[in-house]
């Protein structure tokens, strides 16, 4: 992994820097043996209904950069009582994984945890994986979610670097936490509280969060926050215990550069070790052995958008204090796609088309919705997901506000010296203390296998493989046991699960009875271990006794988008078949035209093709037994154990290839080798003149021939064989097409997604094209485009409403 900024090094009064190696050292360890991913996912829908699918796109990141680590993406959904609902599987190309969830019909309408991570997350600790509350709705419920909107809260006061030291002026956050919504305005005052009337400094909240103001402390003295919300409601926060002495770090995060004091009250060290880092690599470190009124700078020329923290070591390599801030808070580095409308249509239905160029960056995720619904991404984004919340440790109120347009900077700074660092300890990992790898992240599905004979492991033994394939054919390969009996299969990408037939090679049939393969998974699903958090912002009660309340625009509009997908699988289904009859039709006659002369044709003949649809013919042992109930008038009757064709109560005649024979003929003739199956009811058939129908049999021949079965599994009964399980299979997400004029007649449109493409790669020579058709009500559309441009360690983000 490549370092993701120029490093900065600072040698301050011309000191020797010496005495961090070990904190480098232990950084690099774990960035190079237990490197942290994150992941950020997009649905394409905030709730869903019982029954329906919930496409997502997902990335996993790692430093800054998609990551390539991870080649297996794991996600679940467990209910409020942790018990797992279903899980998936799917594959991960180039940091990105991308597939569909088809959520149970009969799912209780609740809140549902979405828990996703990669292999190597689950050896780490659990606070870095994905999980998410989305409510599930399901009318037919014994019970209902309603919307809590009030919400308790509390505060809790963080002076900056963790310092409150007498006669330092200190910067103070104030931090709000709440399990639901927040209130949208609040204010407070500090007071000591052995003169609770005098106000010493007075605050504001700068949002839902955090509030931030400076007062001096007195030695000896206890002061506390008296905080009140717009609705009336008080609580009190207790400040730190004034010390006398101790380190304090001041920290000032500007355009140019990032200005830290350091000021040690009534101590005396030799020097002290400054080290700041973003992420799991050192970007500045620092010597100083002589402490000034006087800010140090970090210059920012070099480096990223993100949290860096700032650690002050002793001469022990012991923490004194740290801070975080963030990089560049008024500049932010976002490679901005362009968006050109080539049609643009905001009529009911309308058809669009966009032009996408992403500027060098090949793969996209493009997704355009109605901007009535996925109001999530107004509270949580790709970018507060990427340069925020994986990296501190509490619950924020609406994260993606500090990087919008109208983002306060003052709040984020606050935010930041509340919170605390997540990634890693210090002090753990200078002591040697790293996690336990015990997942691997093997390369797609994996398997590991052992062979045993008379129950005992087979060490240097060669197995033959027999693999039968759809599209690419049967396959034969053979592995060798190592001294333990074992072997191993990776980097397979398949998705249906796989039989494999197995014999030890040249066993006799005494051994391989005596002989077995197990297998089992080296990458899978990991239990959850830590328990779910609680609820917010709703509660669950009874459908019937509660009172009738309205439900949401949302969810009314997520019903009725449902009952057009229904009807609009209805008809594209409709369509489909007929397009399929046609065709089936069509070559039918082609085969008919083919095997059948004239003297064996009727206007009223019904016929059976086994070449272009088997229609399970193979199953049977007699093709009579077959044409049992399958066309009207006919019965097959049993004439000394031989199935026998009658016609409206007449034995029928029986040909084979046209050639008048007897029923039992057929006794011996696989279907396998059936082409075509004709009834005639009436009328003269062939050279005979028979009058009384017949049944005609066609053989296969030419390039009706059945493709040669080979190594064919089904024919290896005496075979032992085991099965590999694949990546699920992901849906293709629906897209509208109203180009079709029996599409266009649909009852309604309430769509909330109009396009959904988590891969959309960029031809260098011309731009991505972007085409949809509008729902019935969509007057303007939003537009989200997601990427990561790695070569400069940037998001690609575009977030915007046309037009």
């Amino acid at each position: 992994m490549k370092r993701i900024i120029t490093f900065c090094f600072l040698l301050a009064l011309n000191s020797q820097f010496s005495s961090q190696q070990s904190a480098d050292k232990a950084l690099q360890t774990l960035n190079d043996n237990y490197s942290q991913e994150h992941i950020y996912i997009l649905t394409d829908k905030d709730l869903y209904l019982s029954g329906e699918t919930v496409w997502f796109n997902a990335m996993i990141f790692r430093n800054f950069t998609t990551s390539d680590l991870s080649t297996n993406f794991f996600i679940e959904i467990y209910d409020r009582n942790k018990k797992q609902v279903l899980r998936r599987r799917f594959p991960v190309f180039n940091g990105l994984a991308q597939g569909s969830i088809q959520l149970p019909e009969d799912l209780n309408e609740d809140i549902y945890f979405f828990r996703a991570y990669t292999p190597m997350m689950s050896n780490l600790s659990e606070d870095f994986q994905y999980l998410k509350q989305i409510p599930v709705y399901n009318p037919s419920s014994a019970k209902k979610l309603v919307a809590d909107k009030t919400s308790s809260w509390s505060a809790t006061l963080h002076p900056e670097g963790n310092s409150f030291i007498q006669n330092i002026p200190s910067k103070i956050a104030v931090r709000l936490h709440s399990k639901g919504t927040p209130p949208s305005q609040w204010e407070g005052y500090i007071v000591e509280k052995s003169n609770p009337e005098k106000k010493i400094s007075t605050f504001k909240g700068l949002d839902g969060n955090v509030g931030v103001f400076i007062m001096t402390p007195q030695k000896d003295r206890v002061y506390e926050a008296v905080i009140t919300d717009n609705n009336g409601i008080k609580n009190t926060a207790a400040l730190p215990k004034v010390s006398e002495t101790g380190i304090s770090l001041q920290v000032i995060s500007e355009k140019d550069n990032i200005r830290y004091k350091i000021q040690n009250i009534g101590g005396n060290l030799p020097y002290y070790n400054v080290v700041a880092n973003i992420g799991e690599q050192i970007v500045y470190k620092a010597k100083i052995n002589q402490l000034k009124d006087a800010f140090q700078s970090i210059p920012t020329n070099q480096l990223i958008n993100s949290v860096l923290q700032i650690t002050v070591f002793d001469d022990k390599e012991n923490v004194l204090t740290s801070r975080m801030c963030f990089v560049m808070p008024q500049n932010l580095n976002i490679s901005v796609p362009e968006v050109k409308s080539e049609t643009l249509s905001t009529e009911k239905r309308g058809f669009n088309s966009f032009d996408v160029k992403s500027k060098g960056v090949p793969n996209l995720s493009v997704a355009v919705f109605d901007p009535e619904d996925k109001k999530s991404l107004q509270d949580e984004n790709f970018l507060s997901s990427l340069w925020l919340t994986s990296v501190i440790k509490s619950k924020i109120d609406r994260p993606a506000q500090y990087f919008s347009d109208k983002r306060n900077t003052e709040a984020l700074d606050a935010l930041l010296i509340s919170e605390q660092w997540k990634m890693f300890d210090w002090k753990e990992i200078i002591s040697g203390k790293y996690p336990t790898i015990i997942n691997n992240p093997s390369k797609y599905i994996s398997y590991k296998g052992k062979l045993t004979v008379n129950a005992k492991p087979a060490p240097q033994q060669d197995l033959i493989m027999f693999v039968e394939g759809d599209k690419s054919g049967n396959q034969v390969f053979q592995v060798e046991t190592d001294s333990n009996g074992e072997f191993f299969f990776d980097n397979m990408i398949f998705e249906k699960p796989i039989k494999i037939t197995y014999q030890l090679n040249g066993a006799n049939a005494s051994l391989k009875s005596r002989t077995n393969v197990y297998v089992s998974p080296t990458n899978t699903f990991i239990p959850l271990k830590k328990e779910l958090p609680s609820i917010e912002n709703f509660s669950l009660v009874d459908r019937k006794s509660s009172p009738e309340t309205p439900q949401s625009s949302e969810i009314t509009r997520t019903i009725e988008a449902r009952k057009y997908k229904k009807e609009y699988n209805e008809k594209v289904t409709l369509i489909e078949e007929v397009k399929i009859k046609a065709k089936k039709k069509n070559l039918t006659e082609d085969l008919n035209n083919k095997l059948s002369s004239s003297l064996y044709r009727s206007m009223n003949e019904i016929v059976f093709d086994l070449v272009n649809d088997n229609q399970s013919a193979a199953s049977s042992q007699n093709i009579l037994q077959w044409l049992q109930g399958r066309a009207a008038g006919l019965t097959i009757n049993y004439e000394n154990g031989v199935p026998t064709p009658y016609i409206r109560q007449t034995k029928a005649n029986v040909y084979l290839d046209e050639m008048l024979t007897d029923a039992s003929a057929l006794s011996g003739l696989s279907a396998d080798n059936i082409a075509m199956v004709k009834i005639i009811k009436d009328g003269a058939i062939g050279m005979s003149g028979g009058g009384s129908g017949g049944v005609l049999i066609y053989t296969k021949r030419g390039d009706t021939q059945p493709t040669s079965k080979g190594n064919s599994l089904s024919n290896m009964t005496d075979i032992n064989f085991f099965v590999m399980e694949g990546y699920n299979e992901s849906e293709k997400f629906p897209d509208s097409d109203y180009g079709n004029s029996d599409l266009s007649k649909i009852g309604y449109d309430y769509r909330s997604v109009l396009y959904w493409n988590p891969l959309v790669e960029e031809n260098e020579a011309s731009p991505a094209k972007i085409d949809f058709y509008n729902n019935d009500t969509a007057k303007k559309f939003r537009f989200i485009i997601i990427g990561s441009d790695n070569e400069k360690y940037m998001p690609v983000y575009y977030d915007k409403i046309v037009p």
